[in-house]
């Protein structure tokens, strides 16, 4: 990289918050043709760094260069303009559009008459998203697919955009690892055309695999900035939590034994559920504290089989029971007056992220909390003792949830359901895009529940988080359980097998 250029330099960039420092004195930089990395803990700035290069941030201090010349970006279009794009980990799609319109959202090509070019539109999209690796019916609607398909389509978008630099917080969060392996390769070609990426993410084996260089952040500072070739995870890891966690071993272990059949008693039975084109005839217990994890690739039909249960979505035959007692079916307030909890893949989608924590945390218990009059003070009360217990940092209960870190933002997901503790909780990816530490302080949070005889249900397509926390696993695909761990040792490899 010695003999080019920066296509961009940051220079003694800080960024306060009110009280908070959140960047001091960083140096960042990025060549042309360049993936280079970016992680640390949440918390540790590196989004606060991006959405400074991004024009979201603009008050700071420090300086900018573009291509040699000082620049100070006024919004994210004038990024946009200059050639910088961002792919948020929340995303911005539109779920109610056809895919083919997200992915030209506010660039929609037009007629000569200044109409929508809909057949070049719709054969544009179908172009965009075959170049990369991957067929869809760009004229159906979004919320039409999982998850891990607007993640898809969000990434489509801003590579179409013509983009000389590409942002990517936490790409991979929401894909399946052929999804994944797929991205990293773009990632890859992208560079190879001329193109720069950051690249942000927690998952350390893809910033091993894709980055060419690696720059750490920890409490708002840089650290270290190194080669990706030659430099180990474990030395990431130790960089990025400035000390050795034992933990870390059992979070990213090659294999555990989970448990053999336990004697407590079942608390949840779920009888040949069936939801047509989700999930067929799937049957399980629950035992009263106890971690089950159900793994499956994204699409697999898990996280649909949670909303089931929770009664989000009416499935077309089955039954689910709690103690015994049949839960009626599509109806999510039964289930929470009967004693079930449940915190969906999506943060965006499960929290406010306007509200203040205390409202986010009321909301299912406004009849409880207040009665025929609502109380604030109640909520409140109620809100900082839950924050406390679970470790919300800043433990505010008037703060924006937006503006709390990932995990932080989970945890707050989690406490709502601690205000009158559960006989079940159901919680889907529970430590999705999140650092090494803050995943370990919510499988801490999970495992506590379990003690307490809460029976625990984890959904997830993340092997590490199925392996560190659970007791028993499942394993479903392409909507049916495929496998049933227990009493044995598991590997990641086994589970990838199976799903």
């Amino acid at each position: 990289m010695a003999e080019k250029k920066p296509i961009f330099e940051l220079k003694n960039i800080s960024k306060r918050f009110g009280g908070i420092q959140a960047l001091k004195n960083v140096d960042f930089d990025l060549y042309p043709g360049e993936v280079h990395a970016v992680v640390g803990e949440n918390g540790a700035g590196k989004s606060t760094l991006m959405r400074i290069l991004a024009g979201v941030h603009t008050e700071y201090e420090g300086q900018m260069f573009w291509k040699g010349q000082p620049i100070r970006l006024k919004s994210p279009k004038d990024a946009l303009d200059h050639g910088i794009a961002m792919i948020h980990q929340e995303l911005s799609v539109m779920p109610v559009l056809t895919v083919a319109e997200n992915i030209f959202l506010g660039r929609q090509p037009t007629t000569s008459y200044g109409a929508i070019d809909w057949p070049r539109m719709f054969r544009e999209a179908d172009e965009a998203l075959r170049s990369l690796g991957f067929s869809l019916d760009v004229k159906k609607n979004l919320e039409e697919y999982p998850l891990g398909v607007h993640q898809l389509v969000e990434i489509a978008r801003t590579l179409t955009s013509g983009a000389e630099v590409l942002i990517m917080d936490e790409p991979t969060s929401a894909l399946s690892p052929k999804e994944t392996d797929r991205l990293l390769e773009l990632v890859k070609s992208v560079a190879k055309s001329g193109r720069s990426v950051i690249y942000i993410s927690h998952f350390l084996e893809e910033v091993m695999q894709v980055a060419d260089r690696i720059t750490v952040l920890r409490n708002g500072e840089k650290v270290a900035v190194m080669d990706a070739k030659g430099t180990t995870k474990q030395k990431l890891i130790s960089l990025i939590l400035g000390k050795e966690l034992d933990f870390f071993e059992e979070s990213y272990a090659g294999s555990v034994v989970v448990k053999e059949d336990q004697p407590h008693e079942t608390v949840l039975s779920v009888n040949g559920l069936t939801l047509h084109r989700k999930f067929e005839d799937v049957s399980f217990r629950l035992r009263r504290g106890e971690i089950l994890g159900i793994y499956g690739l994204v699409g697999s039909g898990h996280f649909e089989l949670a909303k089931a249960i929770f009664g989000l979505w009416d499935y077309d035959s089955g039954e689910v029971t709690l103690d015994g007692k049949r839960l009626p079916k599509g109806s999510p307030r039964a289930a929470i007056d009967l004693g079930i909890a449940y915190v969906v893949e999506s943060r965006k989608q499960g929290l406010f992220m306007d509200a203040p924590i205390y409202q986010n945390i009321s909301l299912p218990h406004l009849g409880k909390l207040s009665g025929l009059v609502l109380s604030p003070a109640r909520e409140i009360a109620a809100a900082r003792e839950v924050i406390t217990e679970v470790g919300v940092r800043p433990n505010d209960p008037f703060k924006a949830v937006g503006n709390l870190s990932g995990g932080n933002q989970q945890k707050v997901a989690i406490a709502r359901w601690l205000v009158f503790p559960p006989k079940v909780f159901i919680v889907s990816e529970p430590t999705r895009g999140m650092d090494v530490g803050a995943k370990e302080e919510v499988l801490e949070i999970l495992r506590k529940l379990s003690e307490q005889g809460v029976g625990v249900l984890v959904v997830s397509s993340e092997p590490e988080t199925i392996l560190s926390v659970s007791e028993h696993i499942l394993v479903m695909s392409k909507g049916k359980l495929v496998a049933d761990f227990e009493g044995v040792e598991v590997t990641k490899s086994m589970l990838l097998d199976k799903a």
